[in-house]
Parts: C-alpha cells; structure tokens; sequence
C-alpha cells in the first residue's frame, strides 16, 4: 500500500496542519520525517510582509489620480506641435538624403544620374548630390576631377570648394582639388565662376584658376585623355601635375627641394608608375628616388 505521505499533497497537508493526530504521529516515525522537519524550519525563517489589501487599494487609487493631473497639464496644441515636427523631420530627411560617388587611387567610375546625363569619374574623386530633390534643384557637389556628358535640354550645376561651373547640354570637364580648379568644354557651352569672376567657355575652350585669377588656353579633343589612361597637361603647374600622379598610382611625392609652380605641358601613362615619373620629371631636369614603395622625393639635377 502506497505511503499516504508520498502524495503529492501531502507536504500542504502536514505544513498547514491539515494531517489528523494519527497521520502526525504515524509521519514522526518514519524516516523522512527528520528531512521534511528540516524543510519546514527553513521555511519558517522567511518573512513574508503582511499584505493589507484596503491600505494597497487606496495607494492605487492616489497614484492613478497624481497622474491624470499631471497628464491635464499638456495642452491638446501641444500634440499638434509634436506631429508637425516629427512631419517637418521626415520631410528634411527624406529630400536630404545624399547620393555620393567615390574612387579610390588609380579608379574610375562610371555614372549614370536621375536625368541620364553620364559622369566619368577619375582617380581618388568623390561626388554627390540629393537625389529625390534632383528634378527642383540639379546641383552636384564635386572633389576632385569628373566628365560630364549632360543629356539635351538639361541644366545643370557643379559645385566644388574652389568654383562652379553651370551648363546647358553639354559635355566638360572639371576639376577641383587642393587649392586646383579647372574646366574644359569638349561640347555646348559651360559658365565658369569663381567669387566675381566669371567665364564663358565653348569647345575646345578651357579656362585654370592662378593666383586668383583666370587663366585661358584652347586645346583639341573630344574627350578627356584621362579617360583613356593617361593624363594630358598644357602649361600646367607642376603642382597640378604632380597632385595627378599621386591620385593615380596612390605615392606621396615630396616637393621641399623643387620649385612646384614650373609649367609642365606633355602627358603621362597611367599603367607604369617609372615610365610616368621619367615622362615628367627627366624633360624638367628633376631627379627622383623612391625613399620607400609609396613615397618618392625629387631633387633639382
């Protein structure tokens, strides 16, 4: 016959006093008894708090009421207010939100924009532009150097920190970096502006910021020569050609012991960094030494 103290209730029984003075008795012989005794004892050293159900009650009631009051202090306006904002920052994110395009050293990157106009864009040069507000404002922001080919019909901005330059179907180049900025029409018109000066360029028409001044020349291509790996200068600043050289093959070029605003007109290949270095510098009697793989130095022969 099954043990009645190993029934599932039993312990609740026996703690809650529930057992008959027979079970009690019948319990206190066995030899569980000692060890469920045990379990009893420890139970009895916690404190439960009293729980006082009326007192609770009323707690309740008073925090419920603190808190409709303070709710009546926020005034219905003041909802209206917090949509309108939580509206007016959607909207800003939303037409804010920037397309960007980048190339590392020796890149080029091909572009495609909302209106289909087509962007080359050369070695370690970024570009971006607002995309969903394009249609209102078609305004891109440009460092470093990109050919455009803009779609009949299209107007269109290029903005970078050192000019702007503004057309209507037409096809240049600009380029803008370090304190470099210069354009080139290969097609159409362009309008050139740097502060108050200004400059209307046709085809074959290019124009180079010196000394804060606008520098002309004219030249004969239908497209950039970077375009088809190599780079083409005329009477450019040594300091323009050299910052190309660095973009293309990723080399730091140290100019302390060379004069940088010697003029340097010629090109360079863009698939053999010796060939290219020997292009530039040997016409101009600079010689150059690799002081490690990425860094070159140059000297006056």
């Amino acid at each position: 016959m099954e043990k009645f103290y190993n029934k599932d209730d039993f312990l609740a029984k026996w703690s809650s006093g529930d057992l008959s003075e027979e079970q009690k008795e019948t319990f206190r012989q066995t030899e569980d008894y000692k060890y469920y005794a045990a379990i009893l004892e420890g139970t009895d050293l916690l404190e439960v708090p009293a729980y006082d159900k009326e007192k609770n009650f009323e707690r309740v009631q008073q925090k419920m009421a603190t808190e409709k009051k303070v709710v009546q202090f926020i005034p219905k306006w003041a909802y209206a207010v917090a949509a309108s904002v939580v509206i007016l920052i959607g909207y800003t994110f939303f037409f804010n939100q920037t397309t960007s395009y980048e190339t590392g050293f020796g890149e080029q990157l091909a572009i495609v924009l909302p209106d289909e106009s087509e962007v080359l864009l050369n070695a370690d040069s970024e570009l971006e532009h607002k995309k969903k507000d394009w249609e209102n404002k078609r305004t891109l922001q440009l460092d470093g150097e990109a050919f455009f080919k803009v779609k009949k019909g299209s107007t269109f901005t290029v903005q970078t920190d050192n000019g702007s330059v503004t057309v209507l179907g037409t096809q240049f180049t600009v380029t803008s970096d370090d304190g470099i900025f210069e354009a080139k029409c290969f097609e159409g018109k362009v309008r050139v502006t740097k502060g108050n000066l200004s400059e209307v360029l046709t085809k074959g028409k290019a124009v180079r910021l010196v000394d804060n001044s606008f520098e002309n020349w004219e030249f004969m291509a239908d497209a950039p020569a970077w375009a088809q790996e190599e780079s083409s200068f005329k009477n450019a600043p040594l300091s323009q050609v050299i910052r190309a050289l660095e973009k293309q093959f990723d080399v730091t070029i140290n100019t302390d012991k060379i004069d940088k605003n010697v003029r340097f007109s010629g090109s360079f290949t863009h698939s053999d960094l010796q060939k290219a270095l020997r292009t530039v510098f040997e016409p101009l009697e600079i010689k150059f030494t690799f002081d490690n793989e990425n860094t070159i130095d140059l000297v006056i022969e």
